[in-house]
């Protein structure tokens, strides 16, 4: 039997295929994604109708601003000296311009396909997060010295904004009627979003927990707003304001505790071992662990020859992190409150020891860290740098080493930048010219989409960018649309940590619910309160 299908259907047909195959792969493969990006690319080619394809797309502004993104990119190149690395930056950025391009020319999606679209992306995050659970149960050793490798399929901050997309969807989907949804599967989605938010909490990223965090007290404020009585509505207020109150006074409690306690008086420091041999003391940064100071009972010789007696590691060698194994050893004793001497030394189990070896440099650690010591850990690398200005080997240490870094950039280029081309170069050199230390890993990305596009653009480009973003959301209406709103809200706090517009996931996963949203904003729904 012939099948007499429209040519104009079948184009249809595969452009809802090309998405339903490019959103299953978003958090899955690279090599599919671009597959899928293709296919798409070729059904828009091979459809034809160009000039009223031209047409559709300028009778709507939103995805014409959202797309500007590459012409800011593309413009920088006229500036920039290295042109190489500025058409690698420029192509990154390809996807925003081809799927507003497809999304803009096409026949808009009806509610059904949008639900299909955003469930099959929620499943392939969840197939995705099962998959890294799967591969950590059966191979858990090579994950305890770097919490990051569970995310195997990308970088652990880019899968953490994806996982808070697709909860997000699973709550919309839960609560709000926009798109058509059967009741009998609201349960399953409560638990898919349940289940999610336990291996985002597993996975460790603080960036993925904050979010979160933001993420659900938008939803609750929202549905209270729409569905509560004022009563309870302001009741539900103020446990809100309660709520990140909380946080914050914990955090200042836990740092008080920890890093903040009084000097010992010099003059009654002990000057000798038990053995006979001098203590060195320093109190001049203050650095603690525990409320115990890191610079005062050291006794190097001693330390050096009892470690070796009791250790598979030599003193002056490195952990299983890459640390140096003395500093480690050190840092253990003192937060367990013990001298840094062989009496010290003598007090720890064979437990202690192995953990030391592991690059734990706390008696509270462990080898899978949990939120709290990622909060102890990121407090203490804090307290370092403002008592000493020490920021080598700590995360957040060289993260304050790339903003100032940017910083004295920016001033320098204040206007349009150094251009995209340049960005990473001019970085190199102003850190190799203030003398700066950094990561020699480091590649010269300030680790901030904000501050990247400073850097790239100046405050011309800053400014276009957002006052494109805003204003594509008012002339499309998606700024009704939840959903909208709490992708914005991902990305603009994903931001703040990373540059997730420069890696190929992320400006995949920008591009695509960007144009989805401004597209679907068009039909002009009614803003969610049901």
């Amino acid at each position: 039997m012939k099948l007499n299908i429209p040519r104009q259907q079948l184009h249809r047909y595969a452009f809802l295929f090309g998405l339903a195959f490019l959103v299953s792969c978003l958090p899955l493969s690279k090599y599919l994604l671009s597959i899928a990006q293709f296919f798409l690319i070729a059904n828009w080619l091979i459809e034809g109708n160009f000039r009223q394809k031209l047409h559709n797309f300028l009778q709507k502004p939103a995805l014409l601003l959202f797309a500007s993104l590459f012409l800011v990119y593309a413009f920088s190149l006229l500036y920039s000296q290295n042109l190489e690395a500025g058409f690698v930056k420029v192509k990154n950025v390809l996807p925003v311009l081809v799927l507003a391009l497809i999304f803009g020319t096409s026949e808009p999606l009806s509610k059904v396909h949008t639900k299909w679209l955003l469930t099959l992306f929620s499943v392939a995050v969840s197939v995705a997060s099962l998959v890294c659970i799967t591969r950590y149960l059966t191979d858990a050793g090579q994950f305890q010295n770097n919490f990051r490798k569970i995310s195997v399929f990308m970088n652990h901050v880019v899968f953490s904004m994806m996982i808070n997309m697709a909860i997000s969807v699973f709550l919309y989907f839960t609560f709000y009627n926009r798109y058509p949804v059967n009741r009998i599967w609201k349960p399953a989605y409560i638990s898919a979003a349940t289940a999610l938010t336990a291996f985002l909490f597993f996975l460790g990223s603080v960036t993925g927990m904050v979010t979160f965090f933001f993420v659900a007290l938008a939803f609750a404020l929202n549905i209270t707003r729409a569905k509560a009585s004022v009563p309870l509505r302001n009741a539900i207020y103020t446990l809100s304001a309660i709520v990140l109150i909380i946080p914050v006074v914990w955090l200042f409690h836990t740092y008080q505790k920890n890093f903040n306690a009084e000097p010992p008086d010099p003059a009654h420091l002990e000057m000798f071992t038990p053995g006979g041999h001098p203590y060195t003391h320093d109190l001049s940064t203050g650095i603690q662990d525990n409320g115990h100071f890191s610079g005062i009972y050291i006794c190097e010789p001693e330390l050096q020859r009892q470690w070796n007696r009791i250790s598979k590691i030599p003193y002056d060698q490195l952990d299983g992190r890459g640390q140096a194994i003395f500093g480690t050893v050190k840092r253990y004793l003192t937060s367990l409150g013990l001298r840094k001497d062989s009496i010290g030394l003598g007090m720890l189990t064979p437990y202690d020891i192995q953990k030391i070896e592991k690059g734990l440099a706390n008696f509270k650690f462990e080898s899978k860290p949990g939120i709290r010591q990622r909060i102890y850990e990121t407090l203490w690398e804090i307290q370092v740098f403002l008592k000493s200005g020490y920021m080598q080997r700590h995360s957040l240490g060289q993260r304050f080493a790339f903003y100032k870094t940017a910083a004295s950039v920016i001033r320098n280029h204040m206007l349009f930048g150094v251009g995209i081309g340049d960005m990473q170069d001019t970085m190199l050199e102003e850190a190799r010219k203030t003398a700066l230390y950094v990561d020699p890993r480091w590649e010269g990305q300030p680790h901030n989409q904000y501050l990247s596009f400073l850097l790239a653009f100046g405050i011309v480009g800053f400014v276009w960018i957002f006052y494109s973003w805003i204003h594509a959301s008012l002339f499309s209406g998606a700024f009704r649309n939840l959903l909208f709103n709490m992708f914005w809200l991902i990305m603009l706090i994903t931001m703040l940590v990373g540059d997730p517009i420069h890696s190929y996931f992320s400006v995949m996963f920008f591009s695509f619910f960007g144009c989805l949203f401004f597209a679907d904003g068009y039909e002009k729904k009614p803003a969610d309160q049901d």
